[in-house]
Parts: C-alpha cells; sequence; structure tokens
C-alpha cells in the first residue's frame, strides 16, 4: 500500500512539523517571501501558533520568521 502525500502550504503545518518548499501560489507574495529566504528546496519548521492561530512562527535556516496566516498559505510545501 502506497501513501501518496498531497500538496500541502506552511500554514498547514502543526508545531514541530518540517516540509520543503516547492513554490509559492501569490506572485506579489512570493517576492516578499523570497527576500525574506523562503527559497524553494529550503527546509522550514513551524516554531509557534498565536493562541487564534495568526500569526504563525515558522524556522527558516537558522532565524525564526513570523506570519499571517494568510501569508503561509501562500507557501506550497512537498
Amino acid at each position: 500500500m502506497s501513501h501518496t502525500k498531497s500538496l500541502s502550504t506552511a500554514a498547514q503545518l502543526k508545531v514541530g512539523e518540517k516540509g520543503v518548499i516547492k513554490g509559492f501560489t501569490d506572485v506579489s507574495m512570493s517576492l516578499k517571501l523570497l527576500e525574506m529566504g523562503c527559497i524553494p528546496g529550503i527546509e522550514i519548521e513551524m516554531d509557534s501558533l498565536a493562541p487564534l492561530g495568526c500569526p504563525v512562527n515558522i524556522k527558516v535556516g537558522n532565524y525564526r520568521l513570523s506570519l499571517r496566516k494568510s501569508e503561509a498559505a501562500t507557501i506550497l510545501l512537498n
């Protein structure tokens, strides 16, 4: 039995889960994310969530990035 993982977004990660950036769904937001180090092929990890789910904090390389949940939802993961 094979398990095929569907494409997910950074907003869907639970705290401690990791994913590799595959691409973006929003061109204008992707430029901002690229400038902040969110580059396809880079592994990210969900670091923490605010009590109401927004903002989310992800680890990118050796730093943490705080994003609105809607911004994190534009980051596609493998």
